[in-house]
């Protein structure tokens, strides 16, 4: 299986499971705090671009759409399996090349811009505008949300097992979580949230038969 037809089954998963029939906070427009916007999250396959693209042929900016889902694909075994301690035990020899990987970091990002105190609306029709004391940000609703939606993520993959209509295998043990970080302090870009939940899946490695090799033994 071509490693884009399973990106693009991954992210079918994940709209079904992860993105249909939700409803999240989403930044308004021109970012008015006094608003409140929902919206279905996206997800898209990319990856964390070092700049945003000036080019102009992208719409949208995956990594700047919020709520969403980045599927980035990782560093992957192009065929590996590895050996089991029963086999060892038991004195039985299997190949160690058999299989592919397949890692992602998958990553979502949630927006909450805090919890409005009564009067904070009203105060934006005031002579001194909107009073931010009536305006609690630093909240932990904002991390809940964001870990609530990952441990959906992992509860679904854990249960499941496979991704629909491919050759991904989740392997349980390797699943790691965390909060975005960068240099090993988490970075906080509140009113955004961002969280990782890394994945490696076992796929089968294609092989037909080696004709050359084929020949050589006749």
């Amino acid at each position: 299986m071509r490693t884009s037809e399973r990106l693009r089954k991954l992210k079918q998963w994940i709209e079904k499971e992860l993105c249909d029939g939700r409803e999240m906070k989403a930044p308004p427009p021109d970012m008015d705090i006094t608003e409140i916007v929902r919206q279905k999250p996206q997800c898209f396959l990319a990856w964390q671009p070092t700049r945003p693209d000036q080019t102009g042929h992208l719409l949208v900016d995956p990594i700047n759409v919020c709520p969403g889902i980045l599927v980035m694909p990782r560093a992957s075994r192009a065929k590996y399996v590895e050996e089991k301690r029963f086999d060892r035990y038991n004195n039985i020899h299997r190949p160690q090349e058999l299989g592919q990987t397949l890692s992602a970091d998958i990553l979502f990002s949630v927006y909450e811009p805090g919890i409005r105190l009564p009067g904070f609306i009203d105060s934006a029709e005031s002579e001194n505008g909107l009073d931010m004391s009536l305006l609690m940000e630093g909240t932990e609703q904002g991390l809940f949300t964001l870990t609530d939606w990952m441990d959906d993520c992992i509860e679904k993959l854990l249960n499941q097992k496979f991704i629909p209509q491919t050759d991904l295998f989740v392997n349980e043990a390797s699943m790691l979580y965390s909060l975005y970080t960068d240099q090993s302090f988490v970075v906080d870009k509140r009113p955004l949230y961002y969280g990782f939940v890394t994945v490696d899946f076992s796929c089968y490695a294609e092989e037909g038969v080696n004709n050359s090799l084929e020949n050589f033994l006749k």
